[in-house]
């Protein structure tokens, strides 16, 4: 299998999920783990022009490059620096609190709390302290 789930056809759509899901139960877990570790999570926001979409570009490159091109148009893609500017204040700054997980609302510009970039919904899935400790147990198994 080529897939995490089994599967063996590779999906990059799912693979991108799944590594966002991993973020965030990897730093639930290691706040519970190492109580003197800051960690932190974020949701940067939609950004097609990121090598991260990639996939999308490989498989379709003018039909990824327009859609990326209209999403900014449309106001839900957000641009490269205001990405790096989220993760930069998540890193850094001292009103982030430790295990936060930080997002904002599609389209938003915002980049720190006072703009509105602040506590984000975690999904059900992204909750799951089984899940969360399995994937801490594992990890630590494959890196040694």
């Amino acid at each position: 299998p080529t897939m995490v789930d089994g599967a063996v056809a590779y999906d990059g759509s799912k693979v991108y999920k799944d590594s966002k899901l991993c973020n965030v139960l990897f730093c639930r877990e290691a706040k519970k783990r190492l109580p003197n570790v800051d960690v932190r999570s974020l949701n940067p926001g939609f950004i097609p022009t990121s090598g991260l979409f990639r996939a999308p570009r490989e498989d379709n490159f003018f039909g990824a490059t327009a859609f990326a091109f209209f999403a900014g148009l449309a106001g839900f893609a957000v641009p490269i620096d205001v990405g790096g500017e989220r993760l930069a204040y998540v890193a850094t700054s001292d009103d982030v609190p430790r295990g936060a997980y930080l997002s904002a609302e599609t389209g938003s510009k915002a980049a720190t709390y006072a703009e509105g970039f602040d506590d984000g919904l975690i999904s059900p899935e992204g909750q799951d302290e089984a899940l969360a400790a399995r994937l801490w147990d594992r990890s630590r198994e494959l890196v040694g």
